[in-house]
């Protein structure tokens, strides 16, 4: 295991030659500890206030880092997680923590065998840095991998292997859920304790897909029509409804879940009781955010926001690409547009644009990340911050 270091002079002359001094208003503040901003998956921010409607259009470019890239690799870059004051980056080498200001390197951590880890999930809980992939070599018989690494230094803290791939991670409430199977393990949730990766709980013959609400981890029966809430500190079970449901999101709150069924209905659950809420039809979407007022929901070459309430549809914004990730925050919501179109940009109450994201440019699938009155975003193994 590589120790935690500083990049290469080249990579930090680099970022330094890029980087513009960051205004005292734009320094990073509430981060974006995982990547759905919390363990709800809620991709909204409710910290934002400096990025808005009235000063979106003043944000530029302030740093640019290329990702270090591995010649033989299983893992690719992915979108960072923010806390801390560091921006913390998937690679293809490792993991590589940024200063979130000025894009200058703290520290990197390189896998032992890059042609044998695939992406890892990310999540920091309190000074750690959970990360959580597997192996990639073998097809048939995959192990997964979970460490905590410091947060500040990059020190590899634990790991803990586990028989199955990682297929979804979620901190919440100190505790750390990891699923997955493969051709050789059969399916299983299990609950890992952050201090110290000791083995809290486990359930068998289940899938999480990493939505927690209120301390309670939403899980399917694999196999089997069977979804059931569990309680994230103990592993549980709260209640078990007879139906097959794939969780997507929880409300800001941790009092509701939104899941997926069979038919491509969204539905909105009482997360204490598991009883439906409002049902919306064909309107299933792996691609959502909710900030307590609304659901937002990709739609194709559109987004469409339901009342968080009720279900019902309260706008719908046309883009001129397939919409990726909505991400919410400073009263906007923001979503990658294919085609090499620039970032969509719009008034999450009414829908309408509210830029025509040219500062930010186009963003290759994936979201991007907005806390501190930065935006971050991953552009074909480059990261990039953009702020006032």
């Amino acid at each position: 295991m590589s120790p935690a270091r500083l990049l290469a002079g080249t990579a930090l002359l680099a970022a330094a030659l890029l980087a513009a001094p960051a205004p005292a208003r734009a320094a990073p503040a509430p981060g974006w500890a995982q990547p759905g901003y919390g363990p709800g998956d809620t991709y909204y921010n409710p910290a934002e206030s400096v990025i808005n409607a009235g000063t979106v259009d003043a944000v530029r470019r302030r740093w640019t880092v290329a990702l270090p890239e591995a010649p033989q690799r299983c893992a690719r870059a992915a979108e960072p997680v923010v806390a801390g004051g560091r921006v913390f980056a998937p690679t293809e080498t490792g993991i590589v923590a940024y200063q979130a200001g000025t894009g200058r390197p703290s520290w990197r951590f390189d896998w032992p065998y890059p042609e044998d880890e695939t992406t890892p999930h990310l999540a920091v809980a309190g000074d750690l840095l959970i990360v959580a992939n597997s192996g990639c070599q073998s097809q048939s018989d995959p192990d997964g991998t979970v460490r905590a690494l410091s947060a500040v230094s990059g020190r590899l803290v634990w790991t803990v292997s586990l028989p199955a791939p990682v297929e979804s991670l979620v901190v919440d409430r100190g505790i750390a859920v990891v699923s997955g199977e493969s051709a050789s393990d059969s399916p299983a949730v299990v609950g890992l304790s952050v201090a110290d990766g000791t083995r809290r709980w486990q359930l068998a013959g289940h899938s999480s897909a990493g939505v927690s609400a209120g301390g309670r981890v939403l899980v399917g029966r694999v196999g089997a029509a069977g979804t059931s809430a569990l309680s994230v500190t103990s592993g549980r079970m709260l209640w078990t409804r007879a139906a097959a449901w794939t969780g997507r999101a929880a409300d800001p709150a941790g009092d509701r879940f939104y899941a997926s069924d069979a038919r491509n209905a969204m539905l909105c659950l009482d997360a204490a009781t598991g009883a439906v809420v409002w049902s919306a039809a064909r309107k299933g979407s792996a691609l959502i955010a909710a900030d307590g007022r609304r659901v937002y929901r990709a739609m194709g070459p559109a987004v469409e926001a339901l009342d968080a309430r009720t279900g019902a549809r309260r706008w719908t914004a046309s883009l001129p690409g397939h919409a990726g990730q909505p991400v919410r925050a400073g009263g906007l919501l923001y979503t990658t547009v294919d085609g090499g179109r620039p970032l969509g940009i719009l008034n999450a109450a009414t829908g309408t644009r509210a830029s025509a994201g040219t500062r930010i440019g186009a963003v290759p699938g994936g979201n991007v990340v907005v806390t501190g009155g930065w935006v971050y975003a991953l552009k074909r193994g480059a990261l990039s911050g953009y702020a006032r």
